[in-house]
């Protein structure tokens, strides 16, 4: 499916908001206080720069402080300058995001949208254009704040939600709520620049600017480390993550080995019983599924904080912490149970398992005997008959 002469509700849709976006500057855009230009000037210069420095979050978000720039200008200019201001900062950010064509018109016309809502309210509210009345105004400054920043996240859910054809609140939950803290803190910054400006005239605008700019600096700083940290985690976490059953590979556990920290745990051995011959019967691609349905399977029957870990080949270790024996035994069993599950009737035998099970510090005095006692009784379920689960206990060894 290609991108144009396709998803014709969503182009509806962004037509839509670029229609009601100019509806909204040519009623409002009388009122516009040219007399205030400098002050004007001001303001936009600050929606540029901030517009231009946005920091990505993720893929389907990005941080700006530039909304706060739109409140002042809404409760200190009214609607109309808001609404041109608004639609500056859609241009700027998609120039800077180098976002497609259809995206950077949308983004325009939602924004002035978004002013145009917000100065309707607050007007509505009885809220002061020009010269905000504190601490009156401050009720219908929230209020209209509020219902600029819904309204301008439920307007990409819903563009978003035309796109990829799904419905409004999977992409509501999938690309807004994530990002409303972040709005509310920029809608407070913006009630806070209104209260400077008002006192002050431009001088509060002018220093409330360079106090912003030192924040936006601060912040950008703090969210590229928090990402950075982010993808430093991701990627070490590839690296101990086994990348054919999507468990936990056996660097991970030698560094759980190499741990000196001593708690409670039990371990798990597994391995899969016959597995050479059912390659051999089958092939590696049905081996390789049967693998994953394993590592699908154990996880099922574990906690989230326990440990899948495929050890090698068809070798796989539960880590089971703060666990004694007994239980350990109730998840062996949980698990060949739900092995007799698995919807593979085209093969002429199932898929079992030998368990072996040993508690620390009941059986080992420390992590590497732990995982030795549980081999041991691994292949005392083996020599047991297979398809079972043995607890280690002294004659294991002998």
């Amino acid at each position: 499916m290609t991108r144009h002469g396709s998803h014709v509700s969503y182009y509806i849709g962004i037509g839509l908001t670029v229609g009601a976006a100019a509806w909204g500057s040519i009623r409002y855009g009388a009122g516009i206080p040219w007399e205030m230009w400098n002050e004007i000037l001001v303001f936009l210069a600050l929606i540029v720069y901030f517009h231009s420095r946005s920091v990505n979050i993720s893929k389907r978000m990005n941080f700006s402080i530039g909304a706060s720039i739109i409140f002042p200008v809404i409760y200190l200019y009214g609607t109309g300058t808001a609404i041109l201001l608004g639609a500056m900062a859609g241009i700027v950010d998609g120039v800077a995001g180098r976002k497609s064509w259809d995206r950077l018109i949308f983004n325009t016309a939602q924004l002035s949208l978004a002013a145009l809502v917000g100065g309707v309210v607050y007007e509505n509210l009885g809220g002061t254009f020009g010269t905000p009345v504190f601490p009156r105004d401050i009720w219908a400054m929230a209020v209209s704040g509020m219902a600029f920043i819904l309204f301008n996240i439920g307007m990409v859910a819903l563009v978003s939600a035309l796109w990829y054809k799904s419905s409004w609140l999977s992409r509501l939950r999938a690309v807004g709520l994530g990002g409303l803290g972040s709005s509310m803190a920029s809608g407070y910054i913006g009630v806070i620049f209104t209260m400077f400006a008002a006192s002050y005239g431009l001088w509060g605008i002018l220093l409330f600017g360079i106090l912003l700019l030192e924040l936006t600096e601060l912040l950008q700083a703090g969210l590229t480390i928090k990402v950075e940290r982010a993808l430093r985690k991701e990627l070490e976490e590839e690296l101990v993550v086994d990348f054919k059953t999507q468990v936990y590979n056996f660097r991970y556990l030698n560094e759980w080995l190499a741990d000196p920290k001593k708690e409670k745990v039990s371990a798990l051995f597994l391995d899969i019983d016959d597995f050479k011959v059912f390659n051999d019967m089958y092939g590696h691609a049905e081996g390789d599924r049967v693998l994953t349905a394993l590592a699908q399977t154990i996880t099922k029957c574990v906690r989230s904080d326990d440990k899948v870990i495929r050890y090698g080949g068809e070798e796989f270790v539960v880590l089971l912490p703060c666990m004694g024996r007994l239980e350990a035994e109730k998840v062996a069993a949980r698990i060949q149970q739900n092995l007799t599950k698995l919807p593979y009737a085209q093969w002429n035998q199932p898929i079992t398992v030998s368990i072996g099970i040993a508690a620390y510090p009941e059986d080992a005095k420390d992590k590497h005997q732990l995982l030795l006692m549980a081999d041991r009784a691994m292949y005392m379920a083996k020599s047991s008959g297979k398809n079972c689960y043995h607890l280690w206990t002294s004659e294991v060894s002998s």
